[in-house]
């Protein structure tokens, strides 16, 4: 037997020995995983119904805790926008009250303007018709970010559901293959040969 053949031998049952190791190894690790999502398992309807209770606690269940600080920073800028539409359309609303006409008590005259004093510290005197417009305007702002934060629920909601089921979508074929390497020792030529079996297992 050459120095070649039997160096070629040894690096080859070397080589095997360790792909054997590896494969061992991620073994070790898929079992592992299967353990941890087990205890961890990931229910749709769970997930679905913590996210209605409270936004991003589903995406939570989920293990994607990377969507929290997407869900928090919506929710929590759209609470900013409505509350500051919500302050100047209770502020302006006074002002408009003033100048408007009052239905109830026909003897009270309004004046034609109002000083109003703005957020940037100056004083403009206001008609009822501007007013009037400024008052709808943060209005109409303030309920539109409303919509958008029952949306924004909307979609964290359904966001939890579509994600838990693809999360716990089988896309397998049903089909496992197990890879062995194998290491034969001829006695007649004494040499080593090396080889691999493919093991198929259907599941029921």
């Amino acid at each position: 037997m050459s120095q070649f053949a039997k160096g070629f031998s040894c690096f080859c049952f070397l080589f095997l020995g360790i792909l054997q190791a590896n494969m061992a190894a991620d073994t070790l690790m898929v079992k592992q995983d299967t353990l941890v999502k087990k205890a961890f398992k990931i229910v749709p309807r769970k997930s679905t119904i913590r996210s209605m209770i409270l936004p991003g606690w589903g995406q939570v269940s989920n293990r994607q805790y990377w969507k929290l600080p997407l869900v928090a920073g919506a929710f929590i800028s759209l609470g900013l926008i409505a509350s500051f539409n919500h302050e100047r359309y209770m502020k302006y609303r006074d002002f408009y009250y003033i100048v408007s006409v009052h239905p109830e008590d026909p003897s009270y005259k309004p004046p034609a303007t109002v000083a109003v004093p703005y957020e940037d510290g100056q004083i403009r005197d206001l008609d009822v018709n501007q007013l009037k417009r400024l008052n709808d305007g943060y209005r109409r702002n303030r309920d539109y970010t409303y919509i958008g934060m029952f949306l924004a629920w909307g979609l964290n909601v359904v966001d939890a559901n579509v994600s838990a089921h693809l999360k716990t979508f089988d896309v397998s074929d049903d089909i496992s293959m197990r890879i062995k390497p194998n290491v034969d020792f001829d006695p007649f030529s004494k040499m080593l040969y090396s080889g691999v079996s493919l093991t198929f297992h259907f599941k029921k």
